[in-house]
């Protein structure tokens, strides 16, 4: 167990740092306490990258101070910073021809001498860092073998492995899916639980208000807010950070704030309306497709943070979301159904179904016993995570009169002929 107190905290004064003529940081100043998950989010170009920089002792400020526990980064030996300081860059650097335990292996060398061999601490380091980032059935694998998640996931091992008592990680989330951005995420809070201190430049800010103690919101070099999620997601610091649209909500299950984007409509004026029942990115393609033919789409229930959610507000329509990492609830199911009972047609995608989104179903049943058409694409097979009771229910959908299809082109040519569309 690392010991609490003032050991191993971040303190930042001040501080300025200037690449070239411009002006990365500009008088940031705060303290992130031993043990804190800490989140560094703002729009790119805020800052969020130099900060990281300048805490591990790669970038010396221009003014103010660094502190490091208790020591200025960029004062202290390389070596010795690296025993205590581990750094996870944006583009970490792949060894050709490595196998990924060696890989890991790396993350020991600030603690092993040049000439020794690893020693029972190493061993046992380097396996925990393999099983915290549930990647040791890779161990013998070459990292030329790699998708790019699982790379992200070994870099990550690396610097575990390193044994920090702070921990900085920049776009910690970057290249992982949903299921694996959780847990990273849910892998640094026990990380600090142990005493270690964490900074992380974060990309997603719903996902760094879900995690992190503390949040520190860059905007164009400058501190904007720092503290608790709840006083930093707020609707005044969101639109000076990122420009006017969002709306602040709260998650029912965690009493965090998530942010919404509100983009303008843009989809088709007289079209037939559409409902797609989506997520887990299954329906982003139907989507595409339905706006693409002429539709004047919604969606939903969707969570926020999904690849379906992002996909429809790109495009500008009408979303009926949920909070993050919780069940759909009555009021999503109320607007879902509702938009649904005034669609010309629904089409449910081939989306995984789990307790969380089970609900959906009801939503495409009730819009069927409205006299709404209801199209179904794909069986369930590898995607029923309800111990049976999606499939049941999709079933009786069929049953009821819903035209189950192969695919999202067969839905589209279903569509065609159930309402009118553009040719």
């Amino acid at each position: 167990m690392i010991p609490a107190g003032r050991g191993f905290q971040v303190e930042i004064a001040g501080v300025v740092c200037r690449l070239g003529t411009t002006v990365a940081l500009d008088g940031v100043s705060l303290v992130i306490p031993t043990g804190t998950v800490c989140g560094v989010v703002g729009p790119n170009g805020a800052g969020k990258t130099t900060l990281l920089r300048a805490l591990a002792g790669m970038l010396r400020p221009d003014a103010g101070v660094v502190m490091v526990a208790r020591r200025e980064p960029a004062e202290t030996p390389a070596a010795e910073l690296a025993r205590f300081v581990a750094m996870l860059p944006q583009r970490p650097v792949a060894p050709a021809g490595m196998t990924v335990r060696e890989a890991v292996a790396w993350g020991r060398g600030p603690h092993v001498g040049r000439l020794a061999n690893p020693g029972p601490d190493d061993l046992r380091a380097i396996d925990e860092a393999l099983e915290h980032t549930q990647t040791a059935h890779l161990a013998a694998r070459s990292l030329d073998a790699l998708s790019g998640g699982e790379l992200h996931r070994i870099f990550i091992a690396r610097v575990l492995a390193q044994s920090p008592r702070i921990l900085l990680l920049d776009e910690p989330t970057a290249h992982l899916d949903l299921t694996h951005q959780v847990a990273v995420m849910a892998l640094l809070r026990r990380q600090a639980a142990r005493g270690v201190t964490v900074v992380a430049a974060l990309h997603d800010v719903n996902l760094a208000a879900t995690y992190c103690d503390r949040l520190a919101l860059l905007s164009r070099g400058r501190l904007l807010a720092f503290g608790e999620p709840s006083a930093v997601v707020r609707a005044d610091t969101i639109a000076e950070a990122y420009g006017p649209g969002a709306s602040i909500r709260r998650n029912p299950a965690t009493g965090r704030p998530y942010v919404t984007a509100a983009p303008p409509v843009t989809g088709s004026v007289g079209g037939p309306r559409v409902h797609v029942i989506a997520g887990g990115g299954a329906g982003s393609e139907v989507i595409a497709r339905c706006v693409e033919i002429g539709c004047r789409v919604t969606v939903g229930v969707v969570h926020v943070m999904d690849t379906d959610d992002e996909t429809a507000r790109a495009l500008g329509l009408e979303v009926i979301e949920e909070a993050p990492f919780v069940p759909v609830g009555e009021e999503a199911v109320a607007s879902a159904t509702t938009a649904a009972r005034a669609a010309d047609a629904v089409i449910v995608a081939p989306v995984p179904f789990g307790p969380g989104n089970l609900r959906n179903l009801e939503v495409a049943a009730g819009a069927l016993r409205h006299g709404v058409p209801v199209i179904v694409i794909g069986d369930l097979a590898g995607r029923d995570f309800t111990n049976g009771i999606a499939a049941r229910r999709v079933a009786d959908l069929v049953a009821a009169g819903a035209r189950p299809v192969a695919d999202t082109g067969a839905a589209i040519e279903a569509l065609r002929r159930t309402v009118a569309v553009r040719a």
